[in-house]
């Protein structure tokens, strides 16, 4: 059986899964697009929400202090922000919208992009750390 931890990285790498297989890897889920799979196999100690440190011993696995939850949740809510105004940067659909030269396709992208915004903003909601419901980008 091999152990995997599905990381990011926001000043340090954080896991947010912890898997044992024997099979294949899943793929790296659509919400979490800047995050990886990393092989742990042999260490017991690797839970959802812990720091991991490579050391001159290995990796290491530790308790990321509840003070860092919000400041790491905040920083992963402005990674997805500015994904969304840049892809808005280079297809302006309000602009249409306003110039009156929007399509129906370009409308309903407007509307998905908004509430795309609306619900990245929310997800402040959940209480649940790392482990969060982040939406999936419509673009």
């Amino acid at each position: 059986m091999n152990r995997y931890v599905l990381t990011i990285y926001a000043n340090y790498i954080i896991v947010l899964q912890v898997l044992d297989t024997d099979g294949p890897l899943p793929a790296i889920p659509l919400g979490e697009p800047d995050a990886a799979w990393r092989d742990v196999t042999g260490d017991t100690t690797a839970q959802p929400g812990m720091r991991m440190d490579y050391g001159p011993y290995g990796v290491t696995f530790s308790a990321i202090p509840v003070s860092e939850h919000e400041w790491i949740n905040n920083a992963r809510m402005q990674q997805r922000f500015d994904a969304a105004e840049r892809w808005l940067r280079f297809n302006p659909l309000q602009y249409r919208l306003d110039l009156g030269i929007a399509s129906p396709a370009d409308e309903a992208a407007l509307v998905a992009y908004k509430q795309y915004v609306v619900a990245v903003s929310e997800v402040k909601k959940q209480s649940v750390f790392p482990v969060l419901d982040w939406p999936v980008a419509p673009f």
